[in-house]
């Protein structure tokens, strides 16, 4: 939706629930506009029971028009009954559930597509913020239940004030100039409640990150032992007093300002009461008016006060809606049409460079590296070389900022995602551990082959796991307290990981720090199976160790974002440079 103008916001919104909830969003709106036709009915009715029943009393009439009077009441009232159950049903059960899951699945759906890039960017973070509040708020049903009130609520104060005018037009003005100051205030401190919440973005960000520190249970251990969850749970009070703050101060404006417009509508009623009392004395309207008219209104306030405040509540719920709607109009990431037939040749990286967004400096600056298909390589350097961002320019993750990536001499931007990825596996680092069963966990990389027990267990036994089946009642018994399964250490949760990289039927696997939370020799033990393993395929491991040198066919060493040195272990020995200075300060870790 690139016109973020509010009735393109609106049109967006309706379509979108006339979509997906066609018969909640219809029965809403029928509810709304239909259902507020009763007060103009009950208006003109309470004016013939009044004076059917004084013509009853004075001998005038034999009570006929007051049965109909009564019996079109009882039916209006039946029906507007009615419509009221099935509308409120239809919006809360359609319009407001159905209606928000499917604004939260597009807004998932958008993620799912955007640049890994773009989540580096803490404006784009800020951004994927606020459009979360509009959808976790209910923002989009919101807008659209405030439209239909506000449309029924004109129908209503058209009805009635029509009505009020065939008694004395001495009643239009003051019903409807009366409410006016709401309107202005609810339009003015709707912007002000957006305004400030679009400031606290980054705020909520940080409370949800804090509050998840001292809820998460890989931190709770941590910050117990060490003491510092005080300092956590302190720094998490302060920021939400202070937001809670922010907030307070604007609601408080927001009631002193409801409380002076009431007193005007009072004024305002009081007024109507001197005014309707005045033409009956002088016999301009009759009791029956008199009554209606009192009634009326009232109900005239009523309606014109729902519909300006609706009105005044829209555009911050508005400016909520251009948020999300905004950020579905961010770039996604580009999908080339080249299919890719898989590696025949070798990989070239040539004079790539990258830098974050908002960084000073690059992470990756003018490397050139040659992978011939089937190599082993092993890209070493200290935390912070730019190993790890490497390997994502490597596959396409991220756009280099200059130079080419290039596949068999085709550039890696050009494949199309799913021919690609699938011939690709990753894993980090950063695993996850899958509360499912233990075939889960490593089929789920290749769901095709989840029923091929045979290769399950040779990827288990591929990293030393293959006593886990009988530890955990085979490959159907489930891993994870979370569902009262059985708990694994963290090592053999990463090894697991391994082994669900090695299940993907991939010809390319990249290994980020797939080790790092092992025993250097336990390491090198998994990594010389790995490598047996993958021998017929291509493979990246980035590490910060040397244990893997003597077994790879090529190192390449990253020092402060470019290449220092490429070649083997003897080569770069002999060389005396960055790599030699690594492997020594590391070698007694590899020789017990």
């Amino acid at each position: 939706m690139k016109n973020n103008k509010a009735p393109k916001i609106i049109a967006g919104i309706f379509s979108g629930l006339f979509r997906y909830a066609p018969f909640s969003s219809a029965l809403s709106a029928l509810h709304s506009i239909l259902g507020q036709a009763m007060p103009a009915i009950e208006t003109v009715v309470t004016v013939g029971l009044f004076d059917g029943a004084l013509k009853a009393l004075n001998g005038e009439d034999t009570g006929g028009s007051l049965v109909f009077y009564a019996a079109v009441y009882l039916v209006a009232y039946f029906i507007n009954d009615v419509l009221a159950f099935v509308g409120d049903t239809a919006t809360n059960t359609g319009v407001f559930e159905k209606g928000s899951h499917l604004f939260r699945i597009k807004l998932y759906e958008k993620m799912a597509k955007m640049p890994l890039i773009a989540f580096e960017d803490a404006g784009l973070l800020n951004n994927k913020e606020r459009a979360e509040k509009a959808v976790n708020d209910n923002v989009m049903a919101e807008v659209f239940k405030q439209c239909l009130i506000f449309a029924g609520s004109a129908v209503s104060i058209v009805g009635v004030v029509a009505v009020l005018a065939s008694f004395s037009l001495w009643l239009v003005p003051v019903s409807l100039l009366s409410v006016a100051p709401h309107f202005i205030s609810r339009l003015l401190r709707g912007r002000e409640f957006y305004r400030v919440k679009y400031a606290q973005a980054k705020k909520t960000r940080l409370l949800t990150y804090l509050w998840n520190l001292f809820n998460g249970r890989r931190t709770a251990k941590e910050m117990r032992v060490m003491g510092f969850d005080g300092y956590i749970t302190g720094k998490w009070a302060r920021l939400r007093d202070e937001v809670n703050e922010e907030t307070w101060k604007v609601n408080l404006k927001d009631v002193k300002s409801m409380l002076f417009c009431d007193a005007i509508c009072i004024v305002g009623y009081g007024l109507s009461v001197i005014i309707v009392l005045l033409l009956a004395i002088n016999g301009d309207v009759s009791v029956g008016v008199l009554g209606a008219s009192l009634n009326a209104f009232a109900k005239v306030q009523a309606n014109m006060r729902e519909f300006l405040i609706s009105f005044g509540k829209l555009p911050e719920n508005l400016s909520y809606a251009r948020d999300y709607f905004g950020f579905l109009d961010l770039p996604e990431e580009q999908n080339g049409h080249m299919q890719y037939g898989g590696l025949k040749s070798g990989i070239k990286a040539r004079n790539v460079s990258f830098k974050y967004p908002n960084a000073a400096g690059y992470a990756v600056r003018n490397v050139s590296l040659d992978i011939q298909r089937g190599e082993k390589i092993a890209v070493l350097g200290e935390n912070g070389s730019g190993k790890t961002t490497l390997s994502k320019l490597l596959l396409g993750l991220y756009p280099q900022e200059s130079g080419e990536v290039l596949y068999d001499g085709a550039d890696v931007r050009g494949f199309s995602k799913e021919s690609f990825f699938k011939n690709v596996s990753v894993i980090s680092q950063n695993f996850v551990s899958y509360n499912l069963t233990l075939r889960e966990n490593v089929a789920i990389s290749d769901t095709r082959r989840m029923g091929s027990d045979d290769e399950i267990t040779a990827a288990l036994r591929g990293v030393g796991l293959a006593y886990i089946t009988d530890e955990v009642g085979g490959l159907d018994g489930v891993l994870g307290r979370e569902f009262g399964g059985s708990e694994l250490s963290g090592g053999e949760w990463q090894k697991l990981a391994i082994a669900r990289g090695l299940f993907r039927a991939s010809e390319l696997i990249i290994l980020d720090e797939p080790t790092s939370a092992l025993d250097p020799l336990i390491e090198t033990e998994i990594l010389t199976k790995f490598l047996e393993i993958a021998k017929d395929k291509t493979a990246v491991i980035i590490s910060h160790r040397v244990g893997l040198s003597k077994l790879v066919d090529k190192i390449v060493v990253m020092k402060d974002g470019e290449v220092a040195e490429t070649g083997t272990h003897a080569d770069l020995m002999r060389r005396d440079g960055e790599y030699a200075r690594l492997y020594l300060s590391q070698e007694q870790w590899y020789s017990q």
